[in-house]
């Protein structure tokens, strides 16, 4: 193993195997704006095997206050081409994956299939909604994360075990509210990505998630977890 990872391999909830499987493992990352970003960077860091990184965008000046990854100079450049060569930089073991799309009902299965753990960093319902289904149908865990002001949530998904979007009534169609509109501040991003990541790790080296929704407030120091049972009468994981 890299002497890189000396200090994550010396956590007992990784040490030993649980580096092994890190490096072994392929994650895809949907949207490469601030949480996909910051994600990205953290798993790289860490030495995921493989990660995918998907966006059809590019970068804006309004970017630059809260996404990972980019400069003034990249303003105006392919999100997913600046972002890989940043990454390849953090670690050259680290195999990426860029393609310059928006996750579609009709690109989302060959995408999706890419991964072991599927990461949400997406800012609108149909994305979402789109991976809620089509992970389903694949069988892949993934990662819900939202962010929104101060606060944001985090909720896995591991189909036929715990509870998915629809569960709860999340909306599964829609192009959500701009981040220049809604506002978002970067502790918050930083914050929900961390434990995003945490989440996947956990998937990844075996650990139990019973899939509550995690809700984050850094300005309020607030930090809470909810409830999210299974719905049988669910329209996507349910008898329906």
């Amino acid at each position: 193993m890299d002497e890189r990872y000396l200090s994550q391999i010396a956590v007992k909830e990784i040490f030993p195997d649980g580096q092994r499987k890190i490096e072994s493992a392929r994650i895809v990352v949907i949207g490469m704006g601030g949480t996909g970003t910051v994600i990205a960077e953290t798993l790289v860091r860490m030495g995921i095997g493989k990660v995918v990184i998907v966006d059809d965008d590019t970068v804006e000046l309004t970017n630059l206050a809260r996404q990972a990854l980019y400069e003034e100079k990249d303003v105006g450049k392919k999100k997913v081409d600046v972002a890989a060569g940043a990454l390849r930089s953090i670690n050259s073991g680290v195999e990426i994956i860029p393609i310059p799309e928006r996750l579609t009902s009709q690109n989302a299965r060959s995408i999706l299939s890419l991964g072991d753990v599927i990461m949400d960093a997406t800012d609108n319902y149909d994305a979402r909604g789109i991976m809620n289904r089509v992970c389903f149908e694949l069988r892949k865990p993934w990662v819900f994360c939202a962010v929104e002001g101060t606060f944001g949530y985090v909720k896995a998904i591991i189909p036929g075990e715990t509870s998915c979007l629809s569960c709860f009534g999340y909306p599964e169609f829609g192009s959500g509210v701009a981040c220049t509109v809604q506002g978002v501040i970067a502790p918050a991003v930083r914050a929900v990505s961390s434990l995003a990541v945490s989440t996947a790790l956990r998937l990844l080296i075996g650990g139990r998630d019973d899939g509550d929704l995690v809700y984050i407030d850094v300005w309020k120091n607030v930090m809470d977890s909810i409830p999210i049972p299974r719905n049988p009468e669910c329209r996507v994981c349910g008898r329906k």
